[in-house]
């Protein structure tokens, strides 16, 4: 494995290739497709770690590594890793009750209901496997309650891979609409048409959210995006924003749609709707609700879900509400809503340090940069110079600089300190995170800037 020093400019050697994570990603390669089972997890510039196991804020890899886990399995583990009371939560289910029932269960009620008084707007729920799942069918809960077909997403944000969204959500600036909107392109080789109904916006442009509206009005059966854009790098909506697309969908009867797979229990306890005072007609949560384990849920009032009711509206799933999972998130969402008042304070302040602290980092050493921290999310973008304010995707794919940001992630990585490497994936704070772990992070980073990025 090489990493590049700027220092020098010169690619220098490290132990990496001769680890027991490099011979094991080289040993997966023979059965699994890529070494692993997500390709976010072997990208060709991601320094080999074969995790073994977490506790707390941290993880180790299978050389014995310690790593002070900035990253969190890409947000859910809130609590951070094995969480004893989601671990309790989980044993006492698989060993007294069982982990697959196959019949409506209790514990999957009490979690619905948790998740119904921290999201009011979900007045009735589905439970399903993942974001991909749950995306897919609030796009058809959509559908069937406007009896319309076209769907407008928004450059940068992300909504699983199925047919009904997977469209290139990173796509080059010179494949974007010079007018701000245009047919969304496929995401990968082997789709179908699916996508053909489907526009893709700018976000944060209310000017031109309108003008695709109009364009498309009344055959517009939802409009879907990431309150927060949490897929390209950590973007709050302008002031307003919501609020207006709000406005604008009611005027044209379109559903909204918050996929809430990042914020929900992030942004806030309610996610962003309740820290934004904005609600949707659907949301979509994940993630941090599962601790860990593998859950989604989408949701509307009880009118529009009268068609999974009644039927009309088809969702399924053998392992939809798997007694297992569900007795996580249970767990999970118990100590949300019996430590929210406290939880959320503490959350703020820790990710606050290490955001302040690699600010001033930052400045002090004159590397270009942004920031942006909403609740336990941190998006740190390095810049090419100085740079109006990156409020979407145009902004960070125009001015990020992403080689830069790796050669620091690298460096990190080999210091103990794990974050991804993709500019465009958000940091993540857990309750397991204290400030004496930020001191070290901040200490660590600190001596890394000043050998990656001074030039």
């Amino acid at each position: 494995m090489s990493v590049f020093d700027p220092m020098s400019g010169r690619q220098e050697r490290v132990s990496y290739n001769d680890s027991s994570s490099a011979r094991m990603l080289h040993r997966g390669c023979q059965s699994l497709a890529g070494g692993d089972s997500s390709t976010m997890r072997v990208l060709p510039y991601h320094l080999p770690l074969v995790a073994k196991r977490g506790l707390g804020s941290r993880l180790w890899d299978i050389d014995d590594n310690e790593y002070i886990d900035l990253n969190m399995a890409y947000g859910p583990l809130i609590f951070g890793h094995c969480a004893p009371d989601v671990v309790a939560a989980v044993t006492r289910q698989i060993s007294e009750f069982g982990s697959q029932l196959g019949f409506p269960t209790e514990i999957t009620i009490q979690a619905a209901e948790k998740i119904k008084q921290l999201f009011p707007s979900m007045e009735l729920l589905r439970f399903a496997n993942s974001g991909t799942e749950a995306c897919a069918s609030a796009i058809r809960l959509a559908r069937t309650a406007t009896r319309r077909r076209k769907l407008i997403l928004f450059e940068g944000h992300y909504h699983g891979w199925s047919e009904a969204v997977f469209n290139r959500y990173h796509a080059p600036l010179d494949a974007l609409p010079e007018r701000g909107f245009g047919p969304a392109i496929p995401g990968t080789i082997g789709m179908s048409s699916s996508l053909d109904d489907v526009v893709v916006c700018e976000w944060n442009n209310i000017e031109t959210f309108e003008r695709c509206l109009q364009e498309n009005g009344y055959d517009v059966a939802g409009v879907m995006m990431e309150p927060i854009m949490g897929n390209a790098s950590l973007l709050p909506p302008r002031e307003g924003f919501l609020q207006t697309v709000r406005e604008l969908t009611i005027d044209h009867g379109s559903m909204l749609i918050f996929d809430e797979v990042i914020t929900g229990l992030r942004a806030s306890s309610g996610g962003a709707q309740e820290r934004y005072l904005v609600t949707p007609d659907i949301t979509v949560v994940s993630k941090s609700i599962g601790g860990g384990s593998p859950v989604a849920a989408f949701g509307a009032s009880e009118e529009v879900m009268q068609a999974v009711v009644s039927g009309e509206m088809f969702h399924g799933g053998v392992f939809s509400g798997n007694a297992t999972v569900m007795a996580a998130a249970n767990a999970v969402l118990t100590r949300v809503i019996a430590e929210k008042d406290d939880l959320y304070p503490q959350l703020e302040r820790t990710t606050g340090i290490l955001a302040k602290g690699l600010h001033d980092i930052l400045t002090r050493l004159n590397v270009p940069h942004q920031m942006n921290q909403i609740g336990s999310l941190l998006g740190v973008i390095l810049t090419h110079g100085d740079v109006p304010q990156i409020s979407n995707y145009r902004g960070i794919r125009k001015h990020g600089d992403f080689d830069r940001y790796i050669t620091f992630q690298q460096h990190m990585q080999l210091e103990g300190i794990y974050f991804h490497p993709n500019m465009f994936e958000a940091m993540f704070i857990s309750a397991a995170h204290t400030e004496e772990d930020m001191a070290i992070v901040l200490g660590r980073m600190e001596a890394g800037a000043e050998r990656c990025l001074v030039c």
